[in-house]
């Protein structure tokens, strides 16, 4: 015959009660934070294969904030881009031109490439990169301006020039000799707007990482129960 103590009983099974109540919390956090940054790795890599880059700067401004504490109804971890442009890139935007010219958007010369264009454009050929000397004469007719802008363009050795053709206003390339200039567009200047349509690389990341997020719950609850069983 042996006795048994009830209270000791009640107190172990309380306290293995508290132990899987503790447990779980740490099974949710975990399960959060593996998710996002699954979710990261996979939009990393999605703008790596959608998007037109010269450095790695648009994929390592993806960031994850980690899901703390121990209440469920409070944890959350969260991805997202601190780039601002990638807004855009998510949900779309429609850029308006201010001034008397259209949205300038780069053309497939600009990047070095015929056709359509694949990469951004090259380091010189970029807005910011380029000076415009002044047109000057403007008593004179659009198509006398024009001439004259290439023509001192090519004579003082400039590479770039504002036009206002016939078939739209654009920044165009001075190209071959002084005395037989030619010009090639590398910024069209034609349109008053522009619409970015929506590339939802983020949600698309979210959607694939979503059905794994039951078996990664599954192994978070499988690590805390081995981890109170030691």
């Amino acid at each position: 015959m042996f006795g048994i103590n009830d209270r000791d009983i009640r107190r172990l099974e309380r306290t293995l009660g508290e132990m899987s109540a503790r447990a779980i919390p740490y099974a949710t956090r975990n399960t959060l934070n593996q998710a996002a940054f699954a979710v990261r790795a996979e939009y990393q890599k999605n703008i790596r294969d959608d998007l037109v880059s010269r450095n790695k700067f648009t994929e390592r401004s993806v960031r994850v904030e980690r899901a703390q504490g121990t209440n469920i109804t409070t944890q959350k971890s969260t991805v997202g881009s601190i780039a601002d442009y990638m807004d855009e890139q998510e949900f779309g935007d429609t850029k308006t031109a201010n001034g008397a010219f259209g949205v300038p958007l780069a053309t497939s010369y600009s990047a070095g490439q015929t056709g359509q264009r694949t990469r951004l454009p090259r380091k010189p050929n970029k807005m910011q990169n380029i000076n415009l000397r002044g047109r000057g004469g403007r008593s004179r007719s659009r198509k006398q301006q024009n001439f004259l802008a290439v023509r001192m363009a090519a004579q003082s050795g400039s590479k770039y020039v504002f036009l206002d053709l016939d078939r739209g206003a654009g920044i165009f390339k001075v190209v071959g000799g002084k005395r037989r200039p030619k010009v090639r567009m590398i910024h069209d200047l034609s349109r008053r707007s522009v619409v970015i349509p929506a590339n939802p690389l983020l949600r698309r990341s979210t959607d694939t990482v979503a059905p794994r997020v039951q078996d990664l719950y599954r192994e978070s609850l499988e690590f805390q129960i081995n981890r109170m069983s030691r």
